[in-house]
């Protein structure tokens, strides 16, 4: 009985110290287990935080665009232009005191409210938290000069900058860092017609008439009347890039029954389509400019002109050219490109002169067809050589060609301009489809070189009746006092649609076509199919184009250059 009794004890002993080993063994585990849930976790929130960093600084870039493109921009051009150039270049002097971030800090506002800080030799814009997902972010945005504030021609004046954002991300009480360090330049100029995919001070015709957007109306760009526009049709017109007008009412067709309506449509009967919004009730702008035509005169008779007789000139000193090409009286130009050279044969009277442009060797050579040939150092590019300046004192009653791929002109006439033929440049990006119909790609010349303005002082630029069907004109359209308009646009048959890729500028609108009343099929003339030629939103614009009193500022290169880095937190 006493041995039984001792081997039930020694059990019992055994049995607690396996039940011992056992609570150690799964204390162990739930340990290890917690342990790796909590490794696991916080792993998890340092990787997510890292996600979130990346996202911070992304947003902190986006925000230096709209700081730059957009406050800034506001801020800029709602400046006097007196006042922004007696700051730039007087009191305080930003540019020859070398100070771009106080005009960085002083000019980047929103509501009236700087955005930037000034701490030292820097801006810094402090963004709070956001939340995203299950955490947040926070970025600092410090901006510093990468060298001094630069003229780099009449009233345009550049700025470069460097920046770093430190942007952190934050889920569970565990940060990360990012850091992107880049630099931009901000170019101070004044603002250009050549920005508006189409601009009117009158939207009508110059009689009064009513021109209409119908669905044979394409717009892909930016489009401003200090009148008010109308449409007919459903469906009506189509615009791709915002649209203002000075009036607060738009006229709508109404099955020929014209009314005035504060709205983006008249459904059912009038329905146009705004891809980028319709505003109405915005400011007039003024189409009064700081260029004025005897400004281009000057530049391309070298001097300020006389009155030469009738014919071509290119003048020059005996060896190199001192200004652009000036003709005095009617004339015609035809365009072509022959490698390097671009060539411009123009007839005044009995006179034929081919000219020939060579970027390669920067020579003109003057050809005058049955007389001599003489060639000189220098490009017809006006007294400050800033492209191609072709003056007309009277009409040129036929334009078209190719826009040699390395040339920048700017054709200016006293009186009509009539484009009698295709005009293209010799690069640019062909779109493809039909225009209207789903799918269609339009062209663009983006990273181009080639550009062309044609501006008209005292006339029209028309399409003329030689022109053809479908007809493509690559260039900014000018009439300072008249309109863009078709010859006989309201007679003979359909002649498809007119491409234009740039912008039009003009007094009054011309008409292109008429639509059958009852049905908006197009009887006469052209459709409209206008793309707006983007760089011209860059501050790009053809070589002494009319300039607004106005100023703009911009920069095409916050993201062009960005190094990354993880931070240290």
């Amino acid at each position: 009985m006493l041995f039984f009794k001792r081997r039930k004890g020694i059990a019992l002993v055994i049995a607690f110290l396996v039940i011992m080993v056992l609570l150690v063994l799964g204390s162990i585990f739930i340990l290890r287990s917690v342990g790796e849930k909590y490794a696991g976790s916080k792993e998890r929130a340092s990787i997510q935080s890292f996600f979130l960093a990346e996202a911070g600084a992304n947003a902190a870039l986006n925000k230096t665009d709209y700081l730059i493109n957009t406050d800034m921009l506001t801020t800029v051009n709602n400046t006097n232009p007196n006042t922004l150039v007696s700051r730039l270049t007087h009191n305080p002097n930003y540019v020859g005191n070398g100070d771009g971030i106080g005009f960085l800090v002083d000019f980047t506002k929103e509501g009236g409210v700087a955005q930037f800080t000034r701490s030292g030799d820097s801006a810094i814009y402090t963004a709070t938290a956001t939340s995203l997902g299950n955490g947040n972010y926070a970025y600092i945005i410090t901006v510093t000069e990468n060298g001094n504030p630069q003229l780099v021609a009449v009233d345009t004046w550049d700025f470069p900058y460097k920046y770093v954002i430190l942007a952190t991300g934050t889920v569970e009480s565990t940060p990360r860092e990012v850091i992107f360090n880049g630099d931009f330049t901000v170019r101070v100029q004044r603002d250009n017609f050549a920005r508006y995919a189409l601009f009117t001070d009158h939207h009508t015709l110059p009689s009064g008439g009513t021109v209409w957007f119908t669905n044979k109306t394409h717009f892909y760009g930016p489009i401003h009347t200090n009148d008010q526009l109308s449409f007919a049709w459903n469906p009506s017109g189509t615009f791709d890039g915002l649209v203002t007008q000075h009036n607060n009412k738009a006229q709508f067709y109404n099955n020929n029954n014209p009314i005035p309506l504060d709205a983006d449509s008249n459904p059912p009967n009038d329905v146009p389509t705004f891809n980028a919004g319709f505003n109405r009730g915005v400011d007039e702008i003024n189409l009064e400019s700081s260029v004025q035509k005897q400004d281009l005169q000057e530049q391309a008779w070298g001097s300020v002109p006389s009155t030469p007789p009738n014919g071509i000139y290119v003048n020059n000193n005996g060896s190199s050219l001192t200004g652009g090409i000036y003709v005095q009286g009617n004339c015609t130009i035809d365009m072509t490109s022959a490698g390097n050279s671009a060539v411009y044969n123009i007839t005044q009277g009995s006179t034929t002169k081919i000219i020939t442009v060579n970027y390669a060797t920067t020579q003109t050579t003057v050809q005058t067809v049955s007389g001599p040939t003489n060639t000189y150092a220098g490009l017809p590019d006006g007294i400050e050589d800033m492209g191609t300046i072709i003056y007309v004192n009277g009409e040129v009653s036929s334009i078209g060609g190719t826009v040699q791929k390395n040339s920048k002109v700017t054709v200016s006439s006293e009186n009509d301009i009539i484009i009698q033929d295709n005009i293209l440049y010799e690069e640019y990006n062909a779109g493809s489809g039909t225009s209207g119909q789903t799918g269609y790609v339009p062209p663009n010349a983006d990273g181009k070189t080639n550009l062309l303005g044609m501006l008209s002082w005292g006339g029209d630029v028309r399409i003329g009746t030689s022109a053809p069907d479908d007809l493509s004109i690559h260039g900014t359209v000018m009439a300072r006092n008249g309109v863009f308009m078709v010859d006989n646009y309201n007679v003979g048959d359909p002649r498809g649609a007119a491409t234009l890729l740039g912008g039009v500028i003009t007094q009054f609108y011309g008409a292109f076509g008429q639509f059958n009343s009852s049905t908006g099929e197009q009887v006469h003339g052209y459709g409209r199919n206008f793309i707006y030629d983007a760089r011209m939103a860059a501050g790009q614009s053809p070589p002494y184009f009319p300039t607004m009193r106005t100023f703009i500022a911009f920069t095409n290169d916050i993201t062009d250059k960005i190094t990354w880095q993880e931070g240290g937190a």
